[in-house]
């Protein structure tokens, strides 16, 4: 069992990570939720047997969630997104597999060091945001989710700039998670990155990353659209600015 051979504070610092990942999943969706998860389970189980039990349980969150939020879904814009990015996933899992682990674990760091970058900036996407664009934001999205699982923020951009009430950006978000999941799933198993072992390390955190989503789906329910909007980028800045410090 992983866990018998990391520490205490290690134990606490991965279960600590997915509590809050949890809390920032359900109230908002996803968005952000890996700028926790990601750099420490990278440093800490090393990002090979981390990044699968990341998306794992992202996607048994995102199957619990999606019920109440599939009506608010604008599957029209959503679906190219989400397709494009399961159709990229294998790749991401490639780069996975193929690049060095303690490389990886360089990568899933500047990762979030650039995506925390621009999310701090408060730059929008202002561009066309026809089939193509869409297309294009999923397949990028659905890589950088198959090799880091950080594949959220060039989604979450795209969508922010645009229209929608707080429970439509949350609904198209959560299917863009749960399409791209499944993708990075299937290609993870069909890798060999799925053990038995990792099975059980996701079943061990299950129960507080459960919890944790509940509890933001809470916050979400007294939430106004203001309040969503300026909790999420702000939860979302100061995430990335910690990530960008340490």
């Amino acid at each position: 069992m992983i866990f018998q051979e990391l520490s205490v504070w290690e134990i606490a610092a991965i279960v600590g990570a997915f509590v809050a990942s949890g809390l920032v999943r359900g109230f908002n969706g996803g968005a952000g939720a890996n700028f926790i998860t990601a750099p420490v389970v990278a440093l800490i189980l090393g990002a090979r047997e981390g990044v699968p039990v990341i998306i794992l349980l992202n996607l048994i969150s995102n199957v619990q969630v999606m019920p109440g939020a599939l009506p608010y879904a604008d599957w029209r814009r959503m679906l190219p997104v989400g397709l494009a990015a399961m159709v990229m996933t294998p790749l991401g899992a490639w780069v996975l597999i193929a690049v060095d682990e303690d490389f990886m674990r360089r990568i899933v760091a500047g990762t979030s060091i650039v995506l925390s970058l621009i999310l701090l900036s408060g730059w929008r996407y202002r561009g066309p945001r026809g089939l193509p664009v869409r297309i294009g934001v999923g397949g990028m999205g659905g890589v950088i989710t198959g090799s880091v699982s950080m594949g959220g923020p060039p989604v979450f951009l795209y969508l922010l700039s645009g229209p929608g009430s707080a429970a439509e950006q949350r609904a198209n978000f959560l299917v863009f998670g749960l399409l791209v999941q499944l993708g990075a799933i299937v290609s993870y198993a069909a890798s060999g990155l799925i053990s038995l072992e990792l099975l059980l390390l996701a079943a061990v955190l299950f129960v507080p990353f459960t919890l944790a989503c509940w509890a933001g789906m809470r916050l979400f329910a007294h939430a106004s659209e203001a309040q969503f909007r300026n909790l999420t980028l702000g939860g979302i800045a100061i995430l990335s600015l910690i990530i960008a410090v340490v």
